[in-house]
Protein backbone atom coordinates (compact mmCIF):
# COMPACT_ATOMS: atom_id res chain seq x y z
CA UNK A 1 0.00 0.00 0.00
CA UNK A 2 1.50 3.30 -1.06
CA UNK A 3 1.42 5.95 1.62
CA UNK A 4 -0.53 9.15 1.06
CA UNK A 5 0.87 10.93 4.11
CA UNK A 6 4.15 12.75 4.56
CA UNK A 7 5.78 11.23 7.67
CA UNK A 8 7.54 14.40 8.79
CA UNK A 9 4.64 16.86 8.64
CA UNK A 10 1.62 14.57 8.80
CA UNK A 11 0.26 16.37 5.72
CA UNK A 12 -0.91 14.58 2.59
CA UNK A 13 2.08 13.87 0.34
CA UNK A 14 2.63 14.59 -3.36
CA UNK A 15 0.87 11.39 -4.41
CA UNK A 16 -2.23 12.30 -2.36
CA UNK A 17 -2.14 15.82 -3.80
CA UNK A 18 -1.96 14.57 -7.41
CA UNK A 19 -4.91 12.21 -6.81
CA UNK A 20 -7.02 14.97 -5.30
CA UNK A 21 -6.00 17.35 -8.11
CA UNK A 22 -7.34 14.86 -10.68
CA UNK A 23 -10.62 14.63 -8.73
CA UNK A 24 -10.96 18.41 -8.49
CA UNK A 25 -10.16 18.91 -12.19
CA UNK A 26 -12.86 16.36 -13.07
CA UNK A 27 -15.31 18.20 -10.80
CA UNK A 28 -14.48 21.56 -12.44
CA UNK A 29 -14.99 20.06 -15.88
CA UNK A 30 -18.35 18.66 -14.80
CA UNK A 31 -19.76 21.58 -12.80
CA UNK A 32 -17.67 24.60 -13.77
CA UNK A 33 -16.66 25.62 -10.23
CA UNK A 34 -13.51 27.71 -9.96
CA UNK A 35 -10.36 25.97 -8.71
CA UNK A 36 -7.20 27.72 -7.57
CA UNK A 37 -3.82 26.17 -6.91
CA UNK A 38 -0.86 27.63 -5.04
CA UNK A 39 2.67 26.29 -4.75
CA UNK A 40 4.50 27.60 -1.70
CA UNK A 41 8.27 27.35 -1.42
CA UNK A 42 10.12 28.38 1.75
CA UNK A 43 12.70 31.07 1.04
CA UNK A 44 16.40 30.37 1.65
CA UNK A 45 15.62 27.04 3.29
CA UNK A 46 19.13 25.74 2.60
CA UNK A 47 20.46 28.38 5.00
CA UNK A 48 18.33 26.89 7.79
CA UNK A 49 19.68 23.41 7.12
CA UNK A 50 23.23 24.81 6.96
CA UNK A 51 22.89 26.81 10.18
CA UNK A 52 20.67 24.53 12.30
CA UNK A 53 21.20 21.12 10.68
CA UNK A 54 18.56 18.91 9.13
CA UNK A 55 16.81 18.54 12.48
CA UNK A 56 16.32 22.32 12.45
CA UNK A 57 15.03 22.20 8.89
CA UNK A 58 12.64 19.40 9.83
CA UNK A 59 11.35 21.42 12.78
CA UNK A 60 10.69 24.43 10.52
CA UNK A 61 8.69 22.21 8.14
CA UNK A 62 6.67 20.88 11.08
CA UNK A 63 6.03 24.40 12.43
CA UNK A 64 4.91 25.51 8.96
CA UNK A 65 2.51 22.60 8.56
CA UNK A 66 1.01 22.80 12.06
CA UNK A 67 1.07 26.54 12.90
CA UNK A 68 1.01 28.36 9.56
CA UNK A 69 -0.53 26.32 6.75
CA UNK A 70 -3.20 25.07 9.13
CA UNK A 71 -5.10 28.36 8.66
CA UNK A 72 -6.41 27.26 5.25
CA UNK A 73 -10.03 26.06 5.24
CA UNK A 74 -10.67 22.42 6.05
CA UNK A 75 -11.83 21.64 2.50
CA UNK A 76 -8.66 23.12 0.98
CA UNK A 77 -5.94 20.52 0.54
CA UNK A 78 -2.52 21.43 1.89
CA UNK A 79 0.10 18.87 0.89
CA UNK A 80 3.86 18.53 1.17
CA UNK A 81 4.81 18.63 -2.47
CA UNK A 82 8.52 18.00 -1.99
CA UNK A 83 11.52 19.25 0.01
CA UNK A 84 10.45 22.64 1.35
CA UNK A 85 7.57 23.03 -1.08
CA UNK A 86 3.86 22.80 -0.29
CA UNK A 87 0.90 22.61 -2.67
CA UNK A 88 -2.46 24.11 -1.74
CA UNK A 89 -5.57 23.22 -3.69
CA UNK A 90 -8.45 25.67 -3.15
CA UNK A 91 -11.72 24.30 -4.56
CA UNK A 92 -14.57 26.74 -5.33
CA UNK A 93 -12.11 29.62 -5.07
CA UNK A 94 -11.26 32.34 -7.60
CA UNK A 95 -7.68 33.65 -7.57
CA UNK A 96 -8.73 36.72 -5.59
CA UNK A 97 -9.98 34.58 -2.68
CA UNK A 98 -6.87 32.40 -2.91
CA UNK A 99 -4.68 35.51 -2.79
CA UNK A 100 -6.51 36.71 0.35
CA UNK A 101 -5.88 33.30 1.95
CA UNK A 102 -2.17 33.43 1.02
CA UNK A 103 -1.88 36.91 2.52
CA UNK A 104 -3.31 35.56 5.79
CA UNK A 105 -0.68 32.81 5.65
CA UNK A 106 2.01 35.44 5.00
CA UNK A 107 0.85 37.40 8.09
CA UNK A 108 0.82 34.26 10.23
CA UNK A 109 4.29 33.44 8.94
CA UNK A 110 5.55 36.86 10.07
CA UNK A 111 4.26 36.19 13.60
CA UNK A 112 5.59 32.63 13.91
CA UNK A 113 8.81 31.64 15.65
CA UNK A 114 10.51 28.33 16.30
CA UNK A 115 13.12 27.28 18.83
CA UNK A 116 16.60 26.03 18.14
CA UNK A 117 19.11 25.32 20.90
CA UNK A 118 17.33 27.69 23.26
CA UNK A 119 17.13 30.60 20.84
CA UNK A 120 13.86 31.75 19.30
CA UNK A 121 14.10 32.22 15.55
CA UNK A 122 11.68 33.60 12.93
CA UNK A 123 10.46 31.06 10.41
CA UNK A 124 11.57 31.75 6.84
CA UNK A 125 9.35 33.73 4.50
CA UNK A 126 7.89 32.00 1.45
CA UNK A 127 7.42 32.59 -2.23
CA UNK A 128 4.27 31.37 -3.92
CA UNK A 129 2.84 30.91 -7.37
CA UNK A 130 -0.92 30.95 -7.84
CA UNK A 131 -3.22 30.18 -10.76
CA UNK A 132 -6.85 29.61 -11.56
CA UNK A 133 -7.71 26.41 -13.43
CA UNK A 134 -8.42 26.89 -17.16
CA UNK A 135 -11.34 24.78 -18.40
CA UNK A 136 -10.08 21.86 -20.47
CA UNK A 137 -6.49 22.15 -19.24
CA UNK A 138 -4.66 19.02 -18.06
CA UNK A 139 -3.69 18.93 -14.41
CA UNK A 140 -0.03 18.77 -15.53
CA UNK A 141 -0.36 22.00 -17.52
CA UNK A 142 -2.14 23.60 -14.53
CA UNK A 143 0.71 22.69 -12.16
CA UNK A 144 3.27 23.95 -14.71
CA UNK A 145 1.59 27.37 -14.87
CA UNK A 146 1.62 27.63 -11.08
CA UNK A 147 5.25 26.51 -11.00
CA UNK A 148 6.23 29.24 -13.48
CA UNK A 149 4.49 31.84 -11.31
CA UNK A 150 6.41 30.49 -8.28
CA UNK A 151 9.73 30.82 -10.09
CA UNK A 152 8.78 34.37 -11.07
CA UNK A 153 8.12 35.15 -7.37
CA UNK A 154 11.58 33.83 -6.49
CA UNK A 155 13.23 35.71 -9.35
CA UNK A 156 11.52 38.96 -8.34
CA UNK A 157 13.07 38.86 -4.88
CA UNK A 158 11.19 36.18 -2.90
CA UNK A 159 8.71 36.67 -0.03
CA UNK A 160 5.87 37.36 -2.48
CA UNK A 161 2.96 35.78 -4.31
CA UNK A 162 2.85 35.86 -8.11
CA UNK A 163 -0.37 35.07 -9.96
CA UNK A 164 -0.36 33.45 -13.37
CA UNK A 165 -2.49 35.78 -15.49
CA UNK A 166 -2.49 33.76 -18.71
CA UNK A 167 -6.04 32.77 -17.79
CA UNK A 168 -8.56 34.88 -15.91
CA UNK A 169 -12.29 34.92 -15.65
CA UNK A 170 -13.91 38.07 -17.03
CA UNK A 171 -14.65 39.30 -13.49
CA UNK A 172 -11.00 38.91 -12.48
CA UNK A 173 -9.78 40.67 -15.60
CA UNK A 174 -12.07 43.62 -14.78
CA UNK A 175 -10.86 43.71 -11.18
CA UNK A 176 -7.20 43.53 -12.26
CA UNK A 177 -7.75 46.33 -14.77
CA UNK A 178 -9.40 48.51 -12.12
CA UNK A 179 -6.45 47.96 -9.79
CA UNK A 180 -3.96 48.64 -12.57
CA UNK A 181 -2.40 45.21 -12.20
CA UNK A 182 0.35 44.35 -14.62
CA UNK A 183 -0.69 41.56 -16.98
CA UNK A 184 1.93 38.88 -17.48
Amino acid sequence: LLSLTDELTGLPNRRAFLRRLEDEVARVQRYGFPLSLALIDLDKFKEINDKYGHAGGDEVLRVYSKNILSIFRHHDLVARYGGEEFAVLLPNTESEGALRALNKVKNRCGETRWQSNGSVVSVPTFSAGLALYKPGETSTAFVERVDKALYRAKRLGRNRVEIDMTYQTEAEARTANQKGAEPT
